[in-house]
């Protein structure tokens, strides 16, 4: 078994699920190309965690949610490509400190994930 694909449980409260969720909807909606269906797994892992009335709602408490280090240098690309395309938008510096908040996370559970 590769390293990349040992599983961790990275826990999130909802809203922070609804942000990678959100991540990995841009990624889908400008066509990245989703070869091993990582994508959607883990949108679905990320959705199944919290039932409709939860999601509706946005309060719940926090789960886990079982994650690989690919899982996490995928949401990292589309953490960058998010930035790449907002840079001339107004909201600009709110975009990188969610973003940098997010590698901070994923770098906590997976040390040195973000390193380029």
């Amino acid at each position: 078994m590769s390293p990349d694909s040992l599983s961790e449980t990275m826990t999130l409260p909802i809203e922070g699920a609804a942000a990678l969720r959100e991540i990995l909807g841009i990624l889908t909606d400008h066509e990245v190309e989703d070869i091993d269906g990582r994508l959607d797994a883990l949108d679905k892992r990320l959705s199944l965690a919290w039932s409709s009335d939860e999601w509706i709602s946005m309060k719940a408490t926090d789960r886990g949610i079982p994650m690989t280090r690919d899982d996490a240098k995928l949401l990292i690309n589309g953490l960058r490509f998010t930035e790449m395309m907002s840079v001339h938008l107004p909201f600009f510096e709110q975009v990188c400190f969610v973003s940098d908040w997010i590698v901070a996370e994923l770098d906590d559970v997976f040390p040195g994930v973000s390193d380029k």
